[in-house]
């Protein structure tokens, strides 16, 4: 066969299987299923109720080509038709009972054998069951299903737009979750001591074996706990358990002001592992710190005399206190062996007067003294306190 005939069998040749690069002679054909993507989660499937979570998702690209064809005059093209280009990813619910933070990621191009990683901001609500659920990956991209090559210089790209959406299997798990049902801050103030107490529901779905409950100071919180955790046992989904800490507050803070704690539990889970409950957060209150005011007028005293001097001390704070006692600290020109009285109960507003006996120096000038004093007392729970200094005046006259 001559050389004219052997190109014409070959022209031939390519009109019958129809390749879509032209011409034949001076081009590849490359056929294949455009790209195949995929997803998978680049760690754990597993969430946390409570939680706002990053989920590491991977988009990989498995397409092949699945005929190719060319000749000495072929150009090699630009894009593989298994190339996915301008990739953009969305992750969506699904019929998971999640919040998806994140916006759809760019990603650009995923060429055939290539894996990206992108991450999600997903939130877990602290009521979402648990169980296994499907959350949805919807792929945009384009790539180059036909590509014609014109002579030996110039190749054309015929771009084409598709969407896939697939499955992204999650497990939300089970877990002990809390629920602050009622927080009660029993008549404590500013500067003292009290407990709080806390009605806890198990809102999740598994028992916690062996709990324990923490209590944690939140930021700059003037909550001090003397024990930060209490033992319940057994904490079963659905029940309810009443705990009880006891709580410092320091002495400068704002009572105009509900200051944040936070609960966890600690427990054995349903597979035996150690495990920790999200973390819930109430808000608790307190009232204003005791204060004591005088609101009797001065005494007045003489020279070279002892007397009595009675001053009535008014409880002006928020809370009542028990067996409370006056102590006055008197400097020259006074001096007494009877600087103690008792006040007994007071209530916020109620008043009690305390008689001290005061000898006076005879060389005293004539003029108003101050002297300091203290009330000591103790608060529902049997704990003492004083207070701050409260001035006694005292009016020596001729």
């Amino acid at each position: 066969m001559d050389r004219l005939g052997i190109m014409t069998g070959i022209l031939i040749a390519c009109i019958g299987i129809g390749l879509s690069i032209t011409p034949c002679l001076a081009g590849d054909r490359y056929l294949s299923g455009g790209p195949d993507l995929f997803v998978s989660l680049g760690s754990t499937s597993e969430l946390i109720p409570g939680a706002t979570e990053e989920l590491p998702v991977t988009i990989g690209n498995k397409g092949t080509i699945t005929l190719e064809t060319y000749n000495y005059l072929s150009m090699q093209p630009m894009y593989l038709p298994t190339t996915a280009k301008s990739t953009i990813i969305e992750l969506l619910p699904g019929d998971a009972p999640v919040l998806v933070r994140s916006n759809p990621q760019i990603i650009g191009e995923v060429q055939a054998g290539q894996i990206v990683p992108v991450t999600f901001s997903v939130d877990i609500p602290q009521a979402a069951p648990a169980g296994n659920y499907t959350m949805l990956a919807r792929i945009s991209y384009s790539y180059v299903p036909r590509i014609e090559q014109q002579g030996t210089a110039d190749m054309t790209y015929y771009f084409k737009e598709n969407e896939t959406v697939l499955p992204v299997p999650i497990e939300i798990r089970r877990m002990v979750i809390l629920a602050i049902e009622k927080v009660q801050s029993n008549n404590l103030s500013a500067g003292g001591e009290g407990v709080i107490d806390f009605t806890i529901r198990n809102t999740g779905q598994d028992t916690g074996i062996g709990t324990s409950l923490f209590l944690v100071s939140e930021g700059a919180s003037p909550f001090v706990p003397f024990s930060n955790s209490v033992y319940i046992g057994d904490f079963a989904p659905g029940s309810t358990v009443q705990t009880r800490f006891k709580v410092a507050v320091s002495d400068d803070a704002d009572p105009g002001l509900s200051y944040p704690l936070s609960l966890y539990a600690a427990y054995k889970d349903f597979e035996g592992a150690a495990a920790t409950s999200p973390t819930v957060t109430a808000g608790v209150s307190f009232q204003d710190k005791v204060s004591f005011e005088r609101v009797s007028a001065p005494s007045v005293v003489h020279p070279g005399t002892t007397s009595t001097v009675s001053v009535t001390y008014k409880n002006t704070g928020t809370s009542r206190v028990y067996n409370a006692k006056a102590r006055i600290s008197v400097i020259n020109p006074f001096s007494s062996d009877d600087d103690t009285a008792y006040l007994g109960d007071l209530g916020p507003g109620e008043s009690a007067t305390a008689l001290f006996s005061v000898k006076t120096d005879g060389g005293a000038m004539i003029k108003t003294y101050s002297a300091d004093s203290e009330v000591r007392y103790t608060d529902e729970g049997a704990t003492d306190y004083t207070s701050d200094n409260i001035p006694v005046l005292i009016d020596v006259q001729a």
